[in-house]
């Protein structure tokens, strides 16, 4: 491993920013309802775009949280650890783009599975980020990283199924979203419990 000049607190500096840069554009991406009338908003066009917004918001805020998850325990910054941190952030980056489309049509096809595609890529670089991590990190953290990289890798399996599935049936992709988002706020109560065994 080459270690290179670059502090762990600078890679989580800029991957934050990129974080709360994409948590941004996404607001900004909200139209406001066309009128004045409460009736507004339960429009089914703006109610569309708030479930995208929010499920998205929610994804984004997951993704920092494991990403913190995956870089604390880090020791060694090297160039394979920056650029795997730097691939991570590329499917992100595009998720205001998708969550715009997906709000705008929530019943088709290509919408959607654009939508939960860039989930799954997402969280396959996440995986991918926390084996790279795996070999940078001291043991005794290693069993606990190795197991929430499992789940990281079944959620990518169940993703892809769902991929498929948004073919056949477009309003999946948001409901795998809600699923897995919510599988993995419950669930991030006993995982360290469980794992530490």
């Amino acid at each position: 491993m080459e270690k290179i000049d670059i502090s762990k607190s600078r890679l989580e500096s800029f991957s934050d920013g990129v974080f709360a840069i994409v948590m941004t554009i996404m607001v900004l991406d909200l139209k406001a309802p066309n009128t004045g009338k409460w009736s507004e908003l339960l429009n089914d066009q703006f109610i569309h775009h708030i479930v995208s917004y929010v499920l998205s918001f929610l994804f984004v805020a997951s993704f920092w949280i494991s990403h913190h998850t995956i870089i604390l325990p880090v020791k060694i910054v090297d160039k394979k650890l920056l650029w795997m941190n730097t691939i991570l952030l590329l499917p992100m980056s595009l998720l205001p783009l998708v969550t715009d489309w997906h709000g705008e049509y929530p019943k088709m096809v290509a919408p959607s599975v654009c939508y939960i595609s860039i989930y799954v890529l997402s969280v396959f670089a996440l995986y991918m980020l926390g084996r790279v991590a795996l070999n940078r990190i001291q043991s005794v953290d290693r069993k606990f990283c190795r197991k929430m990289n499992q789940i990281r890798l079944w959620i990518v399996l169940f993703g892809l199924c769902c991929v498929f599935m948004t073919f056949f049936y477009p309003t999946i992709a948001s409901f795998a979203v809600i699923g897995i988002l919510l599988f993995w706020l419950l669930s991030s109560n006993w995982q360290k419990k469980i794992f530490a065994d």
